[in-house]
């Protein structure tokens, strides 16, 4: 079964002649699966991360008493290089889920014919927020993925999964002051709670909201693919509303 995205990729290759157009969309086409693969890949690896394995290995320079506790059952972690393996995955995993929309924004530009040949040479920042709020609104605001995009962007998932990919270029989300626990009759260590801030842009950090990141960024994964799936959707009824016949999509008189 042809899926949207798929449908909406065969039309506009089918009835759009601009080359540098169809380049284009089927870069930003490509590029959405691709960043949709990328946060899968992040989250997968935050789910499947071991800490077990950040056990301390003893050294050829460590003394007889210390190898001993070390090799102990409860041996001791290096919660130093497990947290910044966290924050490795974690910048990985918002920086591409953003991304994804940001991405499928550059695809909207080109659908909804914004991207004329006289814009070009300037085209502007297109990011999801700017393509709702600074285009669709002054050029299809009575279209269906305009209507999407007021209702979803306003929820509590989005913006509170907002601050998290702006601040990816600079803060550390997961401080070394984890405390994991020891399972003695197994043992090994239990896999801690990964405590996120409230907002990461307010410091210095607050955990009112007890945010555990393995829940957060599943609820954020599930969010932008149930999201883009529904974009799509919107914009192939804004196609058919020109009887599949007009692509990019006229302006709104």
């Amino acid at each position: 079964m042809t899926t949207p995205k798929q449908e909406i990729h065969n039309l506009f290759n089918a009835k759009v002649a601009d080359t540098n157009l169809r380049y284009e969309f089927n870069l930003f086409d490509q590029s959405v699966d691709q960043k949709l693969w990328s946060t899968k890949y992040y989250f997968d690896l935050l789910k499947q991360l071991d800490i077990n394995t950040y056990r301390i290995q003893p050294s050829a320079s460590t003394t007889q008493s210390t190898i001993e506790a070390i090799t102990s059952p409860a041996s001791p972690l290096d919660i130093e290089i497990y947290c910044k393996d966290l924050n490795r995955i974690l910048d990985g995993f918002f920086m591409n889920s953003m991304s994804v929309l940001d991405t499928l924004a550059h695809q909207i530009w080109i659908l909804y014919c914004f991207a004329q040949k006289e814009d070009r040479k300037r085209a502007p920042d297109v990011y999801i927020s700017t393509i709702n709020k600074d285009m669709l609104d002054e050029s299809h605001s009575n279209s269906d993925v305009k209507a999407l995009l007021d209702r979803r962007l306003r929820q509590d998932w989005f913006t509170e999964f907002a601050p998290f990919r702006h601040c990816t270029t600079h803060e550390s989300f997961v401080l070394p002051e984890i405390n994991p626990r020891y399972d003695s009759v197994n043992q090994k260590w239990l896999h801690p709670e990964i405590p996120l801030p409230d907002n990461p842009q307010v410091r210095p950090y607050k955990y009112d909201k007890h945010r555990e990141a393995n829940s957060f960024c599943k609820l954020i994964f599930d969010e932008i693919h149930a999201l883009v799936n529904e974009i799509y959707e919107a914009i192939l009824r804004d196609i058919r509303k020109t009887n599949n016949s007009v692509l990019p999509i006229p302006r709104s008189p």
